[in-house]
């Protein structure tokens, strides 16, 4: 890669919106088109390659120019699958929202359903207890009657 220089585009676009038409090296910056100047069987012929090239700092993508379609095609899948991960993520905070929102209901009824319990049992109490008194009142009634009776016939 040292061996080739460029007259094409030095300019450097460092906008992370790329076009299908681009092709972007492995900094996610567009990758300029560029030409082979030194003599030999590759002169002339087009090439991309990482932006920051010549600098220290590239990341090492080069293409031929006529092998572009096959690249940008593996970016344009790589770019869909990334949205459908995000998508999925999206989903999945999503559904964990939702679980905690059921797991607080579950759990306000939960206690709902113990008041309700005890509230029951309380109730069933005061009945046994009421069904007690009016037992003890018909007694009491039958027995001051009996009583009653028992006097009249003297």
């Amino acid at each position: 890669m040292a061996s080739h220089n460029s007259i094409g585009s030095s300019s450097r676009s460092r906008s992370k919106q790329t076009s299908s038409s681009q092709v972007v090296c492995y900094h996610n910056e567009i990758a300029p088109l560029r030409t082979v100047r030194y003599d030999g069987p590759t002169k002339g012929k087009r090439f991309f390659g990482c932006s920051y090239w010549p600098e220290q700092r590239t990341c090492g993508f080069f293409k031929w120019a006529d092998e572009v379609d096959d690249v940008r095609d593996l970016q344009h899948l790589v770019m869909e699958k990334e949205t459908r991960i995000c998508e999925l993520e999206y989903e999945m905070d999503m559904m964990k929202d939702k679980v905690k929102r059921l797991k607080a209901k579950k759990e306000k009824l939960v206690e709902e359903v113990e008041e309700m319990g005890i509230a029951t049992t309380e109730t069933m109490f005061e009945l046994k207890e009421n069904n007690t008194d009016k037992r003890l009142m018909l007694t009491l009634v039958f027995s001051w009657a009996f009583f009653t009776l028992v006097m009249l016939m003297k």
